[in-house]
């Protein structure tokens, strides 16, 4: 019997422990910034996008000479904006400006990368583009994984033209609680990114994509998502990909549906 408690009390004692660490520990594994300078990016110099500060918000642009839209993209959570040349080439034969945002704490940023900076840096800069933009263009966003939740908030905020989400969620929260069933990791997690309540909030029109083999988001999530939104909506499911070969894989399809999508809800 003595034996039997002592080993229950070690197994509380041993799963306190990770509970305390899955806290104190939660950025180191939610965020992963690589190490490169932001700015120090040759990709995105062969491809004309030049790297803008604005106070402190920093991102690389791509101009056209005669653009009929915005389209801003948010990017997931590894890596940096350096890394997301892809979106320029899948973009590239859009008469669109085309910025990739990069997010506080990367980029060797002195920030601390979390929710609430990225969530108002991002929203800054939008509000900074229709300020200054004499043209009124219209402005779409788009985001990647993580960097869903991050447009989904802005749209909330202010009238955007339209989402364009690539493997989308419902919350953080939620994608942590599936992979971690054992722990109660969305009461632990300071930084949930609530995407379905933001959703709920915007009637901005959004089309959704999601790779049918995704085992990093699964897809059901992004069905979850799609009933969140009020406004119009589509959720284009791709089948043989997954959570980070959906650009290469669907490339034909995402381009063709975005350019409907714009075509569609362009003043």
């Amino acid at each position: 019997m003595k034996l039997f408690i002592q080993i229950i009390s070690f197994g509380i004692v041993f799963y306190t422990l990770i509970l305390v660490a899955l806290y104190f520990f939660q950025g180191k594994m939610l965020f992963f910034p690589s190490t490169s300078q932001f700015g120090d990016c040759p990709e995105m110099e062969r491809r004309n996008a030049r790297a803008q500060t604005i106070r402190g918000i920093r991102y690389y642009l791509e101009t056209k000479p005669d653009p009929d839209s915005w389209i801003v993209i948010f990017h997931g959570n590894a890596g940096n904006a350096c890394d997301r040349v892809y979106f320029l080439d899948l973009l590239k034969e859009f008469n669109s400006n085309l910025i990739v945002f990069e997010y506080p704490g990367y980029g060797k940023d002195l920030n601390v990368p979390g929710e609430s900076i990225f969530l108002q840096q991002a929203l800054d800069l939008i509000l900074h583009i229709k300020k200054k933009d004499r043209q009124k263009l219209p402005v779409y966003l788009m985001g990647e994984s993580l960097g869903t939740g991050v447009a989904t908030f802005i749209a909330a905020q202010t009238d955007i033209n339209g989402l364009i989400l690539i493997s989308a969620y419902p919350s953080l929260a939620k994608v942590a609680q599936y992979h971690y069933p054992l722990f109660p990791v969305k009461f632990l997690m300071k930084h949930k990114f609530p995407a379905h309540t933001w959703a709920g909030h915007t009637t901005t029109p959004v089309i959704l994509f999601h790779g049918i083999n995704d085992d990093i988001i699964p897809v059901h999530f992004a069905r979850q998502q799609y009933l969140n939104f009020k406004g119009g909506k589509e959720l284009v499911e791709i089948p043989d990909c997954g959570h980070n070969d959906i650009i290469d894989t669907g490339e034909k399809i995402l381009q063709q549906k975005i350019r409907d999508f714009l075509s569609n809800t362009r003043p």
